[in-house]
């Protein structure tokens, strides 16, 4: 083989070299910043880690916890990675430290990896950063007691009573007319209007909750806590009970002589003992019988709305008051779920 087949040789084989040997990524670039260097004991210290690595990578986010020494971690927050140069992506992760004892202190190095495409891992870490730290309280031998450096007496200048008095008259008028003001929009101000009566508030209530609650979830559980608070509230606003602060015991007392009966009274009773087995003891509700119940509270409701009849003539003798077991009602109340 001559010199020239040497030379060819030689390419070929440096050839196959560079084709077989693994594509290296640049190693990640790490820098750490802190806005502060000396602070006393608790202050914040803004502490920013930044890493810039190759985009055909994956880098593996560093624990912190409690690894940075004698610093305590107050706030951890990580921002989104970007493209920062062509081919190279930037991590950052923002802490809020703060140290608790004196002197000069470390913050320790983080320590991560990234991971390349074949699965290669290359661990990197970050420089320690020094701080001093002062102490709050005064320094030993310093003697608290001494009053020192007080300013020389104030200096007020010429008292000029005319000009305050000035003032004084134009604060007293502005003061006045703002009371006047106030106290004719006072006289005419409109009262606010009425509260909604009781049939009103519960049956909106009972539309809402059938839109947010799912009567079967978690047993009826919740179902039944919102489905007893609007009938213990109509019961209190409509015939003037507490039962809202009251036990389901003293409830049922109170229903032996409610003003109302065709039943409901029994039904009432009955709707209780369910309830609270459903929602203390943890036992589900039949298949349907949330519903049912909502049913019965929406008919109740509808079935003791007061009848509010026409003004009687002067020759006429005016109705009886109406009663809870009067027919249902006239008034009609959309309550469409």
């Amino acid at each position: 083989m001559g010199v020239r087949g040497s030379r060819q040789a030689v390419a070929l084989l440096l050839t196959i070299l560079l084709h077989a040997a693994p594509a290296h990524a640049d190693a990640p670039s790490i820098s750490v910043a802190i806005d502060k260097q000396s602070v006393s004991v608790g202050d914040p210290i803004n502490y920013t880690l930044s890493v810039q690595y190759d985009s055909t990578q994956r880098l593996i986010a560093p624990a912190v916890g409690n690894t940075l020494g004698k610093v305590q971690v107050l706030k951890d927050s990580t921002l989104p990675v970007e493209p920062s140069v062509p081919g190279r992506k930037l991590y950052r992760r923002q802490l809020r430290l703060a140290a608790f004892e004196t002197g000069s202190i470390w913050i320790a190095a983080i320590h991560g990896e990234t991971v390349d495409p074949a699965g290669n891992s290359t661990p990197w870490q970050s420089d320690s950063l020094q701080i001093s730290v002062a102490s709050v309280l005064a320094d030993a031998g310093t003697d608290t007691t001494d009053i020192r450096g007080l300013k020389e007496p104030y200096q007020a200048p010429e008292f000029r009573w005319w000009l305050w008095t000035l003032v004084a008259l134009g604060l007293l008028a502005i003061g006045a007319y703002f009371w006047l003001r106030r106290r004719k929009q006072l006289a005419v101000a409109v009262p606010p209007p009425p509260p909604p009566p009781a049939w009103e508030t519960a049956l909106v209530s009972l539309r809402t909750m059938r839109q947010e609650i799912d009567p079967e979830a978690d047993g009826g559980r919740l179902w039944y806590f919102r489905l007893s608070e609007i009938l213990r509230r109509y019961f209190d606003q409509r015939y003037g009970w507490a039962t809202i602060d009251e036990t389901t015991t003293e409830v049922m007392q109170r229903l032996e002589s409610a003003p109302f009966d065709d039943g409901h009274q029994q039904r009432a009773q009955e709707f209780f003992q369910l309830a609270d087995r459903v929602r203390y003891a943890r036992h589900p509700a039949n298949v349907g019988r949330p519903e049912v119940d909502w049913e019965w509270i929406q008919q109740f409701v509808r079935s003791t709305i007061p009848v509010i009849s026409a003004v009687p003539a002067a020759n006429e003798t005016a109705p009886s008051e109406p009663t809870a077991t009067e027919p249902p009602p006239q008034r009609k109340v959309d309550v469409t779920a």
